[in-house]
């Protein structure tokens, strides 16, 4: 009995730790650049302080009812003053500015879905810095909220694809837009939660089915209410997750998954129809270039995995203006395509040929766009537009149903060490930056400071807690992903069954199951081993 109350105990800790981990890990990178940091930031501030319309002292009109011009506060504008320029610290952005100034770059004319910027507008006030601080704390209460709920609610077996998805592509530019205010942080969680979710939805039956259903449709809401280019992420997504499950007998089985894909197809084309962003993904960004001939087209081509290390640390964070250590995207990539290689050992012919069309779309579609806008790799594109595509090709590789064994031992360890040191590499960088500028190396990231948040932690302090909460947050869900397994040994060695301890035993059947499920991914569960 005091080992089944110290597992269940230990179960709860888990649960509670490790969210709240992954959080302060998030936050962390937050609170690492000041406002106007992230990508854009003099268009989407602008969007959100103006997401909810005109306010007084917020977004005030010009007077000019058919102008797409509005006043925002000044303090937007000068806190791009760091952005191009490594060696000028955040000191530039001066907190105390008051009055307005008139802009004409902002989401008046619908280039983007409204959504995020009239969510995030809830937090806009005539205070910059915390107005932002609480914008970014509010995206990383929101993904660590939803992947924690998908993590319970998908069956065990399929908990890895969503950890190993996640944690070997954020880094580090997920972790930078994950905590911003740009609407690609809604895409990015978007990515994680609708192909599996999906997936989920034909494996599992009853309030488990529910939850997920609901876990599809908010994800995918997300995302068609962040960018339009989301919009489709979250429908292809989402057809992989269908194509994945599907199952011949009984039909009845892919009708709610169905009915969920329709569902974000009509979201995803209402998105391209009503938002002038969504021409952009047929037509590509304007560009006054002639036409690429068919050697520039190759040539473009084969340079798209740029793209991918740029995601992992190849291209600066922010404004493209914070570099990383080379070592930062060479150990990421090796770690993530380590990810994907394990992942597909086994697999059949159905988890395959879903991989290689997330994989074509992680190739394509870069390329498709780098054609139509004229543009070569380095310019326009950037790897946050593709990372959504990377995360959901990684999770499909992922799927293998004996996931933690074979990650068990060395590969968990070289993986989770491996992560938590570019963690640590990439979060001092970007602290340096904002805080003394590059011109000033210091292995103390806030030595000789310029800039910093009041109220917080010093940048040191902060640069420490973030490396530790995130190293401890991948040791966390190891042993999360762990417990089902040292539960039901605790069973097997005797222990009788009751109601409390009914889950044990299906546990139990689950990885018998899986001795089976190594021979074929397309098995089908019967209905009473499903979770």
């Amino acid at each position: 009995m005091v080992r089944k109350l110290d597992a269940r105990a230990r179960k709860l800790i888990l649960a509670i730790l490790c969210p709240l981990l992954l959080l302060g890990a998030l936050v962390t990178w937050g609170f690492a650049s000041p406002p106007g940091s992230s990508p854009d930031d003099d268009f989407h501030l602008a969007s959100i302080w103006c997401g909810l319309g005109e306010r007084p002292g917020l977004c005030e009109s010009t007077g000019d009812p058919a102008s797409l011009e509005r006043s925002v506060p000044v303090g937007l504008i000068d806190s791009l003053c760091p952005r191009f320029q490594q060696e000028q610290s955040g000191a530039c952005f001066d907190r105390e500015a008051t009055g307005m100034i008139t802009v004409s770059r902002a989401n008046i004319d619908a280039l983007y879905p409204p959504v995020f910027y009239g969510t995030l507008s809830v937090f806009a006030s005539p205070d910059i810095s915390w107005s932002v601080a609480a914008m970014r704390i509010f995206n990383s209460v929101l993904f660590v909220g939803v992947l924690t709920t998908l993590f319970f609610a998908l069956p065990r077996r399929l908990r890895p694809a969503l950890v190993v998805s996640v944690a070997t592509t954020i880094i580090p530019l997920g972790l930078f837009i994950i905590p911003s205010t740009n609407p690609s942080s809604w895409a990015l969680l978007s990515a994680a939660v609708v192909w599996i979710s999906v997936y989920g939805v034909t494996q599992t039956t009853g309030r488990a089915r529910t939850t997920l259903v609901v876990l599809a449709l908010f994800g995918a809401g997300l995302g068609i209410g962040a960018r339009a280019d989301s919009a489709v992420f979250a429908l292809f997504g989402a057809g992989l997750g269908l194509l994945l499950g599907a199952r011949l007998r009984p039909i009845r089985s892919n009708l709610v998954a169905v009915a969920i894909t329709a569902l974000i197809g009509v979201g995803a084309i209402i998105t391209y129809l009503s938002t002038s962003q969504g021409g952009d993904i047929v037509g590509g960004l304007s560009s006054e270039r002639a036409p690429f001939t068919v050697v520039q087209q190759v040539d473009n081509f084969l340079e798209v995995p740029l793209l991918w290390t740029g995601a992992f640390g190849g291209w600066g964070l922010g404004w493209l203006d914070t570099p990383l250590p080379s070592a930062v995207w060479i150990f990421n990539t090796l770690v993530c395509g380590g990810a994907v290689f394990l992942g597909l050992q086994g697999a059949r012919v159905r988890r395959s040929a879903v991989f290689l069309l997330a994989f074509a779309a992680m190739w394509l579609v870069p390329a498709y766009l780098l054609v139509q806008s004229r543009v070569v790799v380095g310019e326009t594109i950037q790897p946050r537009y593709i990372l959504p595509l990377i995360i959901i090709a990684v999770g499909v590789a992922s799927l293998r149903f004996d996931a933690e064994r074979a990650w068990r031992g060395m590969p968990f360890v070289l993986a989770a060490g491996t992560l938590a040191v570019i963690d640590s590499v990439a979060l001092h960088q970007l602290i340096k930056r904002y805080t003394t500028g590059t011109d000033r190396p210091s292995l103390n990231p806030g030595f000789a400071a310029e800039w910093w948040w009041p109220g917080i932690p010093s940048p040191a302090v902060t640069w420490v807690l973030g490396t530790c909460m995130f190293a401890a947050a991948l040791v966390g869900l190891w042993f999360a992903l762990r417990w089902p397994r040292a539960v039901a040994e605790t069973a097997s060695a005797g222990q009788s069954a009751s109601p409390q301890t009914q889950h044990v035993h299906e546990d139990a059947a689950e990885r018998g199951d899986e001795q089976d499920e190594r021979h074929g991914d397309e098995r089908i569960l019967r209905p009473e081993q499903q979770r």
